[in-house]
């Protein structure tokens, strides 16, 4: 305690240390910095030499009257991507996790290409290729297979990458899509936390309550031992902004009076998480990987996801291959307590069709499956990050996902604001932007899961009737009989149903080998909805016309119809393969250029500026004159950034010649693909946001030096939310 009282006037210095920051361009993260190893110095000596234990551990349990900037609660991926994307932006936080130890149930699995450009933008160490080093070769996971059973008869295979040998798409990401469980990216996430002194991780604690005003919030703090808030050392935090990434049943949405619309409660299941590796060699032996199974059988019905069938890192640590469950239960007349691990370890033998298999079941877990999205993303000074603000069916794996995009979106935002660079009005954009994307994806999660209904209806078996089945014997009417009976009716009527599906799927063999040939059933892949969706409203400015071609575009296509890239305002700014020529200001930073290979890093690598992108044209000097009058009238960087088609230019090529240095200069490696990618004429220019997004664009500019720079002006000032002049 001494220790940290002896540096709470360094912590309490640092939102003075901040302002002081953007007046004199040192950076927060470097205040930070001195602030943190100031403190260690006087935890040290306090300690008689000893360095203090890591963040979570004992010394971080004592608590004080300390802030930070940014206080996080919840230590999920979501609430550490915040950390991370905020510290490379240099602002400090927090993090609050309510657990003191990393869980070990796998959870989500599935990270898609733009999750997966997320993790490569946050630097050293490079996360997305951290995933790709240690996700099982894509033959494991390629394939979702419908059986009787994991050992019985195979009614289909479905293979999501038809005319892939990779999980690679190189023609729209330099990122492939992932499968890693969740419990094997958090220790990624957690060592890359670890590593960066802005963050303060801090396990075991958790938000009791907090309150916010007009300057900032103050946090209560329960730094229990057990993580659950049982009335340990309690401790108050302040902070000028509070991310709640403390999930769907955390409680800071509620605190915050924020209520939710959506479908719903769609239905209950019962995760087992089980290691065998038996199964696995089963499995592998029979040619029958698979990421998904989807088992109907007399017996059980189940979901399993294969996280790692073959022997390796997860093997050699789980002694097995890992797979989960999913298996429908039926509240009130049954219960998570129903499901005990001899009951649990007796379905996975069904599932399996071994009743001998040699299996241990780790973990059980009740859950509800939903459709839920936030009315609002955020009050006050407080915003809702990933499953605090939406609940999504696992159809699609669009929740870990989205609650990354969501941390993208606002992590440059908070930074922006706290820097200077950006009006508060700012922050307002992020429930703009983030609420459409959180909708669109939760509806085609509940239409996904409609999809992957079409095989057990089929076979006859209807989750639908089963719901109301349960309903019914569970309402009033029927109270005066027995629970036993009424559980004993559900039961037995299910069992008939599942015995009735054998002879049904004899009967319909032509009808479910078209669904499996047609591809009508759950999917896997969603580059066109991952790297599609476009802000129609927020931080945007837009031009007559884009209204029209944002119609177009987002008219409805077929579910299979591919990703076609843009640069519409709003959408993300398409991937092309480039080298850097010229650094400029973007990369002049030792090192920094030797990490950019796409497109999609420009804007990684721009902190909180802005991005000027313009292809080699005659109005390229006038363009770049522009960028430096809208950053001297506003305030925000406006760095350009050249993408040239040749290495050795003429005279009038600016580009190739590199005649003005501050200018990025790129080389398209795309064999010309940004020519027809840009969208705007060569002399046009587009205006891109730290998170890769675009946020103008100067389609044909045919304007004299002055009405650049008053176009560009006001878009940045529409953008970052600062007043345009009078």
């Amino acid at each position: 305690m001494a220790a940290r009282r002896a540096a709470a006037p360094v912590w309490r210095a640092l939102g003075c240390g901040a302002a002081a920051a953007c007046s004199s361009h040192l950076s927060v993260l470097e205040l930070f910095g001195a602030a943190a190893a100031a403190s260690r110095l006087l935890s040290t000596a306090a300690a008689g030499g000893t360095e203090p234990a890591p963040p979570g551990g004992p010394a971080a349990q004592e608590g004080g009257g300390d802030s930070a900037p940014v206080v996080i609660a919840g230590g999920g991926p979501t609430g550490l991507t915040t950390a991370l994307l905020l510290a490379k932006l240099g602002v400090p936080s927090v993090v609050l996790e309510r657990s003191r130890a990393l869980t070990d149930h796998p959870q989500a699995h599935f990270i898609n290409m733009r999750c997966m450009e997320v993790l490569r933008g946050l630097g050293d160490p490079n996360l997305a290729s951290q995933v790709v080093a240690r996700m099982p070769p894509l033959q494991q996971w390629r394939r979702f297979v419908y059986c009787t059973g994991l050992g019985g008869e195979v009614l289909g295979m479905v293979d999501h990458f038809k005319g892939q040998t990779s999980p690679y798409q190189p023609a729209i990401s330099p990122e492939p899509v992932g499968h890693l469980a969740q419990h094997r990216l958090l220790p990624l996430l957690v060592e890359a936390v670890r590593q960066q002194p802005a963050i303060d991780l801090r396990m075991g604690h958790s938000v009791r309550s907090f309150t916010q005003s007009a300057e900032g919030v103050s946090v209560v703090v329960d730094a229990a031992p057990d993580g659950n808030g049982g009335g340990g050392n309690i401790y108050r935090l302040a902070g000028q902004y509070l991310a709640a990434c403390d999930g769907a049943r955390g409680g800071l949405r509620q605190q915050l009076g924020i209520g939710m619309g959506g479908p719903g409660a769609i239905q209950h299941l019962i995760n087992i998480h089980f290691l065998s590796p038996q199964l696995g060699a089963m499995l592998r032996g029979r040619g029958r990987e698979g990421m998904l199974y989807f088992v109907f059988n007399r017996d059980v019905i189940a979901v399993v996801v294969a996280h790692n069938l073959e022997e390796g890192e997860f093997v050699a640590q789980a002694r097995g291959a890992a797979l989960r469950f999913a298996v429908p239960y039926f509240p009130p007349l049954q219960s998570g307590a129903d499901f005990t691990p001899a009951r649990c370890a007796e379905i996975v033998r069904q599932v399996a069709r071994q009743a001998d298999l040699a299996l241990q079941v780790r973990t059980i877990r009740a859950w509800t499956m939903a459709g839920r999205v936030a009315h609002a993303y955020s009050s006050g000074r407080a915003f809702l990050v990933g499953d605090a603000a939406h609940a999504f069916p696992p159809s699609g794996a669009f929740g870990m996902n989205t609650g990354v995009c969501d941390a993208h979106n606002l992590a440059w935002k908070l930074a922006a604001v706290l820097e200077g660079r950006a009006g508060a009005a700012l922050l307002d954009s992020y429930t703009v932007e983030r609420k459409a994307v959180g909708t669109a994806n939760m509806l085609l999660s509940v239409a996904n899961f409609n999809e992957a209904l079409r095989v057990p209806q089929i076979l006859g078996l209807d989750y639908k009737a089963a719901n109301l089945l349960s309903d019914v014997l569970a309402a009033p009417v029927l109270a005066w009989l027995p629970p036993d009976v009424r559980r004993t009716v559900l039961e037995a009527t299910m069992s008939v149903g599942k015995a009735a599906a054998s002879p049904i799927r004899r009967l319909r063999r032509s009808e479910l080998a078209a669904v499996f040939d047609h591809g009508e059933t759950l999917r896997l892949q969603f580059p066109k909805e991952d790297l599609g969706y476009v802000y129609a409203a927020g931080a945007v400015c837009h031009s007559p016309g884009d209204a029209a071609a944002l119609a177009d575009y987002q008219r409805p296509k077929p579910r299979d119809a591919p990703y076609t890239p843009t640069t519409l305002v709003g959408a993300r700014l398409p991937h092309v393969p480039i080298t850097v020529q010229q650094p400029g200001r973007l990369l002049s930073g030792g090192g920094s250029s030797q990490h950019v290979s796409s497109t999609i890093d420009l804007p990684a690598a721009a902190g909180t500026a802005l991005l000027l992108l313009l292809s080699e044209s005659q109005q390229q000097a006038a363009w770049e004159a522009a960028a430096a009058a809208a950053e001297r009238a506003t305030g925000v960087p406006v760095l350009p950034v050249v993408v040239a088609q040749t290495r050795a230019g003429t005279s009038s090529n600016r580009a190739a010649t590199g005649s003005s240095q501050g200018t990025t200069v790129v080389l398209d490696g795309g064999d010309g693909a940004w020519l027809c990618l840009r969208g705007v004429a060569p002399d046009g220019a587009l205006l891109v946001r730290p998170d890769g997004h675009i946020a103008w664009r100067a389609a044909s500019s045919g304007q004299g030096q002055q009405q650049l720079a008053a176009g560009l002006e006001r878009a940045v000032r529409v953008v970052m939310a600062k007043p345009q002049r009078g």
